[in-house]
């Protein structure tokens, strides 16, 4: 320990003596802060600047006018008169030409052109077989990434626009009309339109009560299928035992067949090798016969006792034959496959045979030692019967050979065969019975919860058209009433003083309230963990990059006693100081300087000196380990981490190789921890990512106290094979 202090004391001494040195070690300090600074700074505000992009508006509408209300009526134009009030982007009104050219030269991000028929196509939208009206949406995404996205946006907000001034223009234009005949209802055309709006009015009611009638019978119909999902649910689980059962059967049969097979391929090279063993066997007993004839005169007794040894040895080849001969009967018995089971008879058929011959082989070896023991043989006679024997049984036990070969074992491999695919085939069937409960047993509850929604959407759905269709019998009613006896005073009770604000109503029903969860008031703030945690990263890597990582021993007094470990934390000393300070600048100028307000500015600081002695302790062993190789490594883990470290997009919009790598990554948790001190700790996320990333120290250590150990003699000669290209 004390050698670590004093080489740390000995860099730090170092460091200041020099004025050079101090300049470039205070650059190493601010560049992260002003890469994170500035970054967050360009980004605090974008979307608040969109009224520097230009977009082109171009109206063609010709306009259009009605049958029912005698009133021209041209949406483009109050298009127009809406978007020049507008100041979310910099509209540019021209014509339709201009704007496509203009887009396509890059003068204009966008262009927006609505054609001639527009307004044609808003008013008569409710015309069996009409289509929507359109707005045609230039956009030139060579310019940049964003640009496109914002314009689209902005496209979109001036869709909805569109679409709440035609619907409130047009509840304006129809409740005027509507609330300005009580002034002229003795006019013979205001009568006519009067009664062509009640017309409507009332038929508008019938179709939403019509609408009501049909959603209400779809929520009775909802409702009564949830008796039967309930049911398929219980089918669902009360089949879930038995179809795990007949998969576990089907288990078994599938490891039953594959053992059979297996026994099947032993079987029959156990059966041809030993056919094939007994047959040289009997050439071996006609050449040991011969041999014992030809010795007879001095070997008489020795002879006698090698025949009853010969014979007692083809005894028990004939047991051995008889079992075998039994047991493939047996097999043929219950054979169900004709050629299967004439191939095992003609296979018995042989063995009987060459049981027959075996038989008489014994016998005649028997025969001769009786007879040599008697003194009464003929030693040429005799050799030449018991050898003709021999033959005979040596040709009966090939023909089983021939037999088997030719006949049975084809039929038993064919067998085998077949016996594996079947247990394919029950291995296939068990997951697919399997994946059948899985299934049943999820989608059994899904469907449940979603009729349930379904039946409260569909109740909801339905009162809101029965009370709207209630709005247009009264005032269809009303209209009644009005023309009958000229008052349009129960007309004017509906609408209200103000047709304006009724009509307004009409349009937006429903207001979005939005609530912020964890609230970051700026963009900025929100952009501020990801630049400031690649700034760090950048910090380190710079470090690693300007000090010196390894330590010369002949330039320090204390040198000859340094251990490789004291080396190690004694020079990681100066990194470790110098990567604090960038921490503490950099999240103190975001704090004071930039403008972002954390919930917890004391854990934001925190995660900032964890973070940056964990990045500078992996950059500064990668160098140490690695040499040069080692720089390319961190720069590498700084690409990787860009994109795969989840500060800029959501994990769940990138590419699922970038999801699984994520969690391996230290930037990931520490991106986490900034963002909880900034936004909010929930469920103590903040210590679990600061934990996390601490983690990483230990793979760090075990490559710089170990694993660097057997790197020494490469990065050396590394070292030497760079400097002599004069180039590195």
């Amino acid at each position: 320990m004390n050698n670590v202090s004093r080489l740390f004391r000995h860099d730090l001494r170092q460091a200041t003596r020099s004025t050079i040195a101090l300049v470039v070690l205070f650059g190493v300090v601010v560049i992260p802060s002003f890469f994170a600074w500035f970054n967050v700074l360009a980004s605090w505000d974008p979307f608040g600047n969109t009224k520097d992009l230009k977009v082109a508006v171009a109206n063609a509408d010709e306009g259009y006018e009605g049958g029912l209300l005698p009133v021209r009526i041209n949406i483009g134009d109050q298009v127009l008169s809406a978007l020049r009030a507008n100041a979310d982007l910099d509209w540019v009104f021209t014509s339709p030409e201009q704007a496509v050219r203009g887009t396509e030269s890059e003068e204009y991000y966008a262009a927006l052109v609505l054609p001639p028929d527009f307004s044609r196509q808003m008013m008569t939208f409710l015309v069996p077989g009409a289509t929507s009206a359109r707005i045609d949406y230039y956009t030139n995404e060579k310019t940049n990434a964003l640009s496109p996205k914002i314009t689209g946006e902005a496209a979109t907000d001036v869709s909805v626009q569109i679409n709440e001034t035609f619907t409130k223009t047009l509840n304006e234009v129809g409740l005027g009309v509507v609330a300005s005949l009580a002034d002229n209802l003795e006019d013979p055309e205001t009568r006519a339109a009067i009664t062509r709006l009640e017309a409507n009015a009332a038929a508008l009611a019938s179709q939403l009560r019509a609408g009501a009638d049909s959603a209400q019978a779809l929520g009775l119909l909802v409702s009564a299928s949830k008796p039967l999902v309930t049911g398929a649910t219980s089918l669902a689980t009360s089949s879930d035992s038995a179809l795990r059962e007949t998969a576990g059967a089907i288990g078994d049969g599938s490891t039953a067949a594959r053992r059979l097979g297996t026994t099947l391929e032993t079987a029959t090279g156990s059966l041809a090798a030993a056919f094939s063993t007994s047959a040289d066997s009997y050439r071996a007993l006609g050449t040991q016969v011969d041999q014992l004839f030809t010795s007879l005169g001095s070997q008489s007794q020795a002879t006698v006792a090698t025949l009853n040894t010969l014979a007692g040895q083809v005894d028990a080849q004939i047991a051995a034959y008889q079992g075998l001969r039994d047991e493939l009967q047996a097999q043929a018995d219950t054979a169900t496959d004709p050629a299967l089971r004439d191939a095992l008879e003609l296979v018995v058929s042989r063995i009987d045979g060459a049981l027959a011959r075996q038989e008489l082989l014994r016998d005649r070896i028997q025969e001769a030692a009786t007879r040599l023991t008697q003194g009464e043989v003929d030693s040429q006679a005799t050799r030449d019967e018991v050898i003709a024997v021999v033959d005979e049984a040596r040709s009966a036990v090939e023909g089983v050979e021939s037999s088997y070969s030719q006949s049975l074992r084809p039929q038993l491999e064919q067998l085998a065969g077949t016996l594996a695919s079947v247990n394919g085939g029950f291995v296939a069937i068990g997951d697919d019975l399997s994946g059948a409960v899985a299934a049943l047993s999820e989608g059994s509850g899904s469907l449940t919860g979603v009729l349930t929604a379904a039946e409260g959407t569909l109740s909801t759905i339905s009162e809101d058209l029965e009370a709207a269709a209630a709005r247009f019998d009264g005032v269809a009613s009303a209209l009644r009433d009005a023309s009958e006896s000229g008052d349009l005073s129960a007309l004017t009770t509906i609408i209200g003083p103000d047709a304006q604000t009724f009509a307004g109503e009409l349009t937006t029903p429903v207001a979005l309230r939005t609530i912020p969860v964890f609230e970051v008031d700026t963009f900025g703030a929100q952009m501020a963990p990801f630049y400031s945690v690649l700034g760090l990263w950048v910090g380190a890597l710079l470090l690693s990059v300007l000090i010196r990582v390894d330590v010369v021993r002949d330039r320090l007094p204390f040198g000859a006693g340094l251990t490789l470990p004291q080396e190690y934390f004694g020079r990681y000393g100066i990194f470790a100081v110098l990567a604090l300070l960038q921490s503490s600048l950099l999240y103190v100028g975001l704090i004071g300087f930039v403008g972002v307000r954390p919930v917890y500015p004391a854990l934001l600081i925190l995660a900032g000196w964890v973070m940056s002695l964990v990045f500078s302790l992996i950059t500064y062993t990668l160098v140490l380990s690695f040499g040069e190789a080692g720089k390319a490594l961190a720069v590498f883990l700084l690409v990787v981490q860009i994109s795969a470290g989840g500060g800029a997009y959501p994990l769940s919009v990138l590419p699922q190789w970038f999801q699984n790598i994520s969690p391996f990554l230290p930037v990931t948790h520490a991106t986490s921890a900034v963002r909880a001190a900034i936004a909010g700790i929930y469920e103590g996320d903040f210590w679990i990512s600061l934990g996390c990333l601490v983690l990483f120290v230990v793979p760090a250590l075990l490559l710089g106290l170990v694993l660097r150990v057997p790197l020494i003699g490469f990065n050396d000669d590394l070292a030497k094979a760079l400097e002599s290209t004069r180039l590195m």
